[in-house]
């Protein structure tokens, strides 16, 4: 869609020593609006975000260190945590962190009329059911976050997570096909 999050990742770095931890990196996220200072809705992405990538980051291998992931909100229009998440792996692969597997967000809505609409935008929020974000990893396909507010049925959930699980194996392909060119052109590679 027409949301961009622009990510950065810096580290592994000096961390304070009240945040150092002696076995681990310490994972910091900041999330910042385009406009005027974080929020509520901020920090939930910040925890949302950390608590995702803590289990795929390996930070035992970097103890006493930070690694800082700065998220810019640049525009929002709708699924801005799945951009995030999307962004986030995607600076963190650039940056060369560690990682175990690699994250793709997926969100999705039920509008009135009872269908799955895939990434949708601001405009298409304002009539629905309920909105639901799903996180997965790319080798098993295993769930690392959801996000489900509003009113929907078992097999309505279940509907929307294997649209949302099918919809993570394009964005995967995508993000390889992503990588593969920037090295071909960072290293000057002929296919």
């Amino acid at each position: 869609g027409k949301s961009r999050v622009l990510c950065t990742v810096n580290g592994p770095a000096e961390v304070k020593l009240r945040d150092e931890k002696l076995d681990k990196a310490t994972i910091d996220v900041v999330v910042r609006p385009l406009v005027g200072a974080p929020g509520t809705k901020d920090k939930t992405h910040e925890y949302i975000l950390r608590s995702t990538f803590e289990s795929i980051v390996q930070s035992g291998l970097h103890p006493r260190t930070q690694i800082q992931i700065v998220s810019q909100v640049m525009v929002d229009d709708g699924s801005i945590i799945a951009a995030a998440i999307n962004a986030t792996t995607m600076a963190l692969i650039d940056a060369g962190i560690p990682m175990k597997d690699i994250v793709a967000a997926v969100s999705c809505v039920i509008n009135k009329d009872d269908q799955i609409l895939l990434d949708p935008t601001l405009q298409e929020m304002e009539n629905i059911k309920s909105v639901h974000t799903f996180a997965f990893n790319k080798t098993t396909s295993s769930l690392l976050f959801c996000e489900s507010l509003g009113l929907f049925t078992d097999d309505q959930y279940f509907n929307c997570y294997e649209l949302c699980n099918a919809a993570a194996g394009v964005i995967f392909d995508k993000m390889r096909e992503f990588i593969t060119n920037k090295l071909k052109e960072e290293y000057q590679i002929e296919s």
